[in-house]
């Protein structure tokens, strides 16, 4: 009963999958697009035989395996093969709930239970990841996989002896290999990022107290440079303030203190070696990567000419208005702070109105705007990449953005601004929403002394989660030519993960009448807009690909379908 009562609203994620399933079996009964590829090779795979390997097919073959473990379950037609994917996508809302659990105060509360599991219902709904849940491709298989690693990983052992840590390094260390098998990428996410995670969290060993003082300054924080390092390398402490309200020095300021801290290592072979063991999973995962490359010949399995890597820097700018167009509810409110607290200067009355603490200091500084749209500019200039695949399938909605990005020759320069504010606002979304005025003063005091650490804190990630996050985003997007939806969920995904719900912004102490207040309203008014703006696009994309085919001059006895 607790189960049922702790994960019903993940049921609500069975009728709009059920449906899209239903729909898409009774009106694409043939495998279509890549699906033409994989089906064949998963019933080669059904049968028992392992090759030949279909030439086309660049990723491994971690999806087939699946389908034929399932095989006396769902067996293999192309129905059965899709079903597969049904079933990861409900395995992918319910381990996705345990993850956003853990992020919530009072996780074992019902109202957070509820509330992780109404998170975990929006992330499978996310359209470039719901589409696939009734097509044979390997995106939710994948991206299952890489949940499993991370709930493993951020797992929380309840002993410390070096048994239970031996095995949950094993869990990891087999949880990543199998991630690999579905997609090679998933190497960024089960070995580069958690490896950042746990460097950061082996070398911070400062205390609260000298915490608190290196983030006092004007703004809350702002220690001098030359103090920070001296900190860093005396008290073995990592500048780390939350990304709420942090400026462009204090990302600075937390790379001088990782390097320092970093360059302190060589003089304490104790303190290297603990590191080295706790980074041992990843760096096995990443040895068994190594493997597979020499022996492949390369990373790309199959097709290998029209998938050579290559620096492609635009991707890191197009994931940003990506991830505002799918999650502006998320981000909405802190695209009114500026416009907000101009007004609430001049007319002070609009306050009682609008209680949100708003700051034009929160909004982004006029050079550091102008600097990130030159650096921008320069990126669209000089390594703007258009694959052949891009512009001759018009079956994606990418050949049609594109084609408005192409012609005229301006409008690719004009995006740049809206890169950069796009990407400007989903930072300030890890940061949590604004806060109401009558809680800003508790939720200020506790900032500096609990979202110091590198773990989890009700305040949101604090600037190293963000600029691990960034690294890891930026060695998965920048070496792939093509531009894809599909290549940009793993990066949404763990940004999704990190967003504070409104519920996590202040943690008040027990008993208080502050969390009698808000222990009776666990909600996000966020979390219904995204549902609703989710369902509305799954609708609009599916009727496309299942109402409005057209035809090829080419192939005019086959329909074209619309898809992500």
């Amino acid at each position: 009963m607790a189960f049922l009562r702790h994960n019903a609203w993940l049921l609500l994620a069975l009728p709009p999958t059920l449906l899209w399933f239903a729909a898409v079996n009774s009106t694409v009964p043939d495998p279509y697009l890549d699906e033409a590829f994989h089906v064949p090779q998963a019933k080669q795979y059904c049968d028992g035989r392992f090759f030949p390997w279909d030439p086309k097919i660049t990723t491994p073959p971690g999806l087939y395996f699946v389908s034929y473990l399932l095989k006396p379950v769902l067996g293999c037609s192309t129905t059965g093969l899709r079903a597969t994917n049904l079933l990861c996508t409900m395995a992918l809302a319910w381990i996705l709930q345990r993850i956003y659990a853990r992020r919530l105060p009072r996780r074992d509360s019902t109202e957070s239970q509820w509330l992780a599991a109404h998170s975990a219902l929006n992330t499978v709904l996310f359209p470039p990841l719901f589409f696939f849940s009734a097509l044979y491709y390997t995106d939710i298989p994948s991206t299952l996989a890489v949940a499993l690693f991370y709930n493993s990983f951020t797992a929380t052992d309840r002993s410390s002896l070096p048994s239970h840590n031996k095995r949950r390094n094993i869990r990891l260390v087999v949880y990543g290999i199998v991630a690999l098998l579905f997609r090679q990428t998933n190497i960024f996410w089960v070995a580069i990022f958690p490896a950042g995670i746990v460097l950061v969290r082996e070398l911070d060993r400062g205390h609260a107290v000298v915490k608190d003082s290196m983030y006092r300054g004007v703004a809350g924080f702002g220690d001098g440079w030359l103090s920070i390092a001296r900190t860093s390398w005396k008290m073995e402490v990592l500048y780390v303030p939350p990304v709420q309200n942090c400026s462009l020095e204090d990302y600075a300021k937390c790379f001088l203190s990782l390097a320092t801290l970093v360059l302190k290592l060589p003089r304490q072979p104790l303190r290297l070696f603990a590191l080295l063991s706790a980074l041992s999973p990843f760096l096995v995962i990443l040895l068994h990567f190594a493997l597979f490359i020499i022996l492949n010949g390369g990373v790309v399995l199959g097709d290998k000419s029209n998938h050579v890597a290559t620096i492609h820097t635009p991707q890191l700018l197009y994931l940003w208005p990506f991830s505002l167009f799918f999650s502006w509810p998320i981000i909405l409110p802190h695209l009114f702070t500026q416009p907000l607290a101009i007004l609430q200067r001049c007319a002070p009355q609009i306050r009682r109105l609008m209680p949100v603490k708003s700051s034009i200091s929160a909004s982004p500084r006029f050079v550091v705007l102008t600097g990130f749209t030159a650096l921008a500019l320069l990126m669209v200039k000089y390594n703007t990449i258009i694959h052949p695949f891009t512009l001759a399938d018009n079956r994606h909605y990418v050949f049609y953005v594109f084609r408005l990005l192409m012609r005229p020759w301006w409008v690719r320069y004009l995006a740049a601004p809206v890169y950069v504010t796009s990407a400007w606002g989903c930072v300030q979304g890890l940061g949590g929403p604004p806060v109401e005025a009558e809680d800003s003063a508790a939720a200020n005091k506790i900032v500096a002394a609990e979202s110091s650490t590198t773990r989890t804190t009700t305040q949101g990630p604090n600037v190293s989660f963000l600029l691990i996050w960034l690294a890891t985003t930026a060695l998965n997007l920048v070496t792939a030519p093509l531009v894809e939806p599909r290549y940009f969920i793993l990066p949404w995904l763990f940004w999704r993960l990190h967003v504070p719900s409104s519920a996590t912004l202040t943690n008040p102490r027990p008993g208080s009448e502050a969390e009698a207040r808000k222990g009776s309203d666990q909600s996000d008014k966020r979390l219904w807009l995204e549902t609703l703006w989710f369902l509305a696009i799954n609708a609009v994309t599916g009727y496309m690909f299942l109402h409005r085919g057209f035809a090829w001059e080419s192939e005019n006895s086959k329909v074209q379908r619309f898809m992500w």
